[in-house]
């Protein structure tokens, strides 16, 4: 950031800073103004009120769940990817919990942490070239929708921990106006492309060999499922790397980071529809189609008989039942995205997805 000042008269000057914003190494700088500052110039120089002007515009307020997927709520936050960002952590039940801690590949929560606690610690090395570090087995150096994967583990239903894909966009195409306080809780609202939002708490970390890390109510980690490269004194990569990507939410805002596996961090769960199978699921007969409407299926077209079933996103079949006239009555289900599919004579002759609010 540079400080520039422009005299106004003899006396006095005006003082405004201009962020240098440069994405890429070699790419040319992108000098962004204050829109305030900018107004406020233009009205002194024509002796203006500087009160004429409209406020800077204000965030949209927080938005309301798109959904629910397994129980859980998730945001649309209009992402390239199509990712839905769930409102609230693994372990919490609304967005102002911390919920639970993890290790990087443990799907259990706990509360304290250390190296020897680890489930994948095998040995400490201290190498005269590399320098020190921990020897862990290697699990994958991306553990999204595996079995090592804690959101997939507690929550099911297609939920998993954000690649890095996903982190990304979260940090690159979304926005936020740093820490702020909500019902009492501070953390970063952050807005999608389409201003629908997620709110991050602080939630700080698990403890560390049983002592609570000094940043606990300044700073806050997720975890990714991806592993971070890991380099001795030398540069040799080390095998296999004590760290992984992580986003990190501090007075700054929000960052990308890397945390130790061994340390507890929160995990705000991801679901893809496209991987899960719900995304574009259409009907795959000319004559065929699904309504949904007040608790009941109706088939649309010539076959007013034959067979419905109805699974949940993991795939698990719920029910199938024979169809009547042309409507089936729906049991009592949980809100969620389900996937109907209907047969006649053993020949499956449409798949749609439908929403239970």
């Amino acid at each position: 950031m540079f400080i520039l000042y422009s005299r106004l008269d003899k006396y006095s000057w005006l003082t405004f800073s201009i962020n240098i914003k440069i994405s890429r190494a070699n790419e040319i700088p992108v000098i962004i103004m204050n829109r305030n500052i900018i107004i406020s110039m233009v009205a002194l120089t024509f002796g203006l009120p500087i009160n004429v002007f409209a406020d800077t515009p204000q965030p949209p307020a927080p938005s309301e769940p798109d959904g629910i997927i397994g129980g859980h709520e998730y945001v649309d936050l209009g992402l390239p990817s199509g990712t839905l960002w769930a409102t609230y952590n693994v372990g919490a039940s609304s967005p102002y919990e911390k919920g639970q801690y993890f290790a990087w590949g443990e799907v259990e929560p706990r509360e304290d942490f250390s190296w020897e606690s680890y489930k994948f610690f095998e040995d400490y090395v201290d190498d005269p070239v590399n320098g020190p570090y921990v020897v862990i087995e290697n699990i994958g150096g991306d553990i999204s929708g595996t079995e090592y994967d804690a959101a997939r583990h507690q929550w099911g239903s297609g939920w998993r921990l954000p690649n890095e894909q996903e982190r990304y966009e979260l940090r690159m195409l979304c926005w936020h106006n740093g820490v702020s306080e909500e019902n009492g809780v501070r953390g970063v609202r952050i807005y999608g492309p389409n201003e629908h939002s997620i709110f991050l708490p602080v939630c700080g970390y698990g403890s560390w060999y049983g002592d609570q890390d000094p940043f606990q109510n300044t700073d806050g980690a997720y975890w990714t499922g991806v592993e971070d490269p890991e380099y001795g004194y030398t540069g040799t990569p080390i095998e296999t790397s004590n760290f992984a990507k992580s986003v990190l939410v501090d007075l700054s805002g929000l960052t990308g980071a890397h945390s130790m596996k061994a340390y507890g961090l929160n995990i705000r769960a991801v679901v893809n529809p496209k991987e899960a199978g719900i995304d574009n699921v259409i009907s795959d007969s000319k004559t065929i189609a699904l309504s949904y409407m007040d608790g009941k299926i109706h088939i649309i077209g010539d076959c007013p008989e034959g067979l419905i079933t109805m699974c949940d996103l993991s795939g698990r079949a719920i029910f199938s039942e024979p169809v009547t006239e042309g409507i089936f009555q729906l049991p009592t289900l949980s809100s969620g995205i389900y996937i109907v599919s209907y047969s006649d004579k053993g020949l499956t002759l449409v798949t749609q997805k439908i929403i239970i609010k």
